[in-house]
């Protein structure tokens, strides 16, 4: 991981909008959006609307967003380098490249003036894509709390996306940690077949750096009002980074299902497909996590290496939306469980998310799409996860 140490409503401001609802803070004029730790709130803006300074409710986290013209600095670095100078910061620049395009991560320390303590934290800056700017974003803490803040301070800087393909690909800490290009070759058996896929090398460790970072994040708001919001989106982020680091897998198992089913249902393959994905699913052995998160990351779930409820649940999601079929993640505190759901015509249980009828599927006993137990049928006590 190079020199660095990682650790497994609106306002309307001018010329750059800073659009804030709930969970996001995002900019629609420059394309970019942050998927933050709920609780996060705007302090200050300038009158030109490219600096933002965010304070969190009830952690000692702060975070500061600053945009520069493209023409103002030839590579992102640089505007990073810039940005902690005029702060008076020491640390760390790496650039590596991020989805396609070039970055810099930062790991840093300053001293806010009339404040005697210390600030560290961590930062990104790369330049966006609907209207280039160079972005830099940091988020830090105080010094004598900022380790036990890392975590926090890691998942806010990893939400980042600065264009749209970022939903569905790893963040930048993810990616700067989890870079090597290597791929291996994973056997999966489904429906009486046996076929080999490809998955990144490190998609394991990868998945589990994401999950147990964001699953320390998810506790703290055990007594927060903010609990639905953070529970929905821990699992938003961990189908952010399984999402394509299961490109090979999901064309794989597609070749090997797709020909029966367009056999069976010229009309509506996909719901041929999901019915085999189901029932394979439903197969597994099941073994919860023993872990504190209790979520195994899905590039394991897909070699049938432990499974429960809602990694099977995010496991369809993830293949499933790259059919192009859409899909919900539904998920409960009083039942401690979890359904796949999806947009297919069948018969069944269903639950209404804007505007979509989501047909519900249970992921760990072998039974038809639209079946629910009839002691969760209470869609009121289902909690529904839209995923990016």
């Amino acid at each position: 991981m190079k020199f660095f140490k990682l650790c497994a409503a609106s306002l309307f401001l001018l010329f750059a909008p800073l659009l804030s609802f709930a969970e996001f803070y995002s900019s629609s004029y420059y394309g970019w959006n942050l998927d933050l730790p709920e609780g996060f709130v705007l302090k200050e803006a300038s009158d030109d609307g490219l600096s933002f300074y965010l304070e969190h409710e009830f952690m000692k986290v702060r975070a500061a967003i600053k945009m520069f013209g493209a023409d103002l600095y030839e590579r992102s670095d640089l505007a990073m380098e810039d940005t902690l100078n005029k702060i008076g910061a020491d640390g760390e620049i790496d650039g590596f490249l991020w989805n396609g395009r070039h970055a810099s991560v930062a790991q840093y320390s300053f001293q806010l003036p009339g404040n005697p303590t210390a600030q560290a934290g961590w930062g990104i800056s790369v330049t966006t894509e609907q209207k280039p700017v160079h972005l830099v974003v940091l988020c830090y803490a105080d010094k004598n709390v900022a380790d036990d803040c890392q975590q926090f301070i890691l998942s806010a800087v990893d939400s980042l996306c600065v264009g749209k393909k970022d939903f569905r690909l790893p963040g930048p800490i993810t990616s700067y940690a989890f870079n090597s290009g290597d791929s291996q070759n994973v056997k999966i058996k489904i429906d009486g077949k046996e076929l080999y896929a490809s998955i990144p090398s490190q998609a394991q460790e990868s998945g589990r750096f994401v999950i147990d970072r964001e699953f320390s994040v998810l506790t703290l708001y055990a007594k927060q009002k903010q609990w639905k919001e953070a529970w929905q989106r821990y699992y938003r982020l961990v189908f952010r980074e399984a999402y394509s680091r299961l490109d090979g897998a999901s064309q794989a198992i597609y070749a090997a299902l797709s020909v029966d089913a367009l056999t069976k249902n010229p009309q509506n393959p996909n719901l041929e497909i999901c019915k085999k994905l189901l029932a394979w699913v439903q197969d597994f052995s099941y073994q919860r996590e023993q872990d504190a998160s209790d979520l195994n990351d899905l590039a394991s779930v897909l070699q049938n290496k432990g499974s429960d409820c809602d990694s099977r649940a995010l496991l369809l999601c993830v293949l499933m939306e790259h059919y192009g079929v859409k899909t919900e993640l539904f998920v409960s505190g009083v039942y401690s469980h979890a359904l796949f759901g999806v947009d297919l015509p069948y018969p069944g249980a269903r639950i209404m998310v804007d505007g979509t009828n989501y047909l519900l599927c249970e992921t760990t006993a072998p039974v038809d799409m639209g079946l629910v137990a009839k002691e969760q049928s209470e869609t009121k006590n289902w909690i529904s996860v839209d995923l990016p």
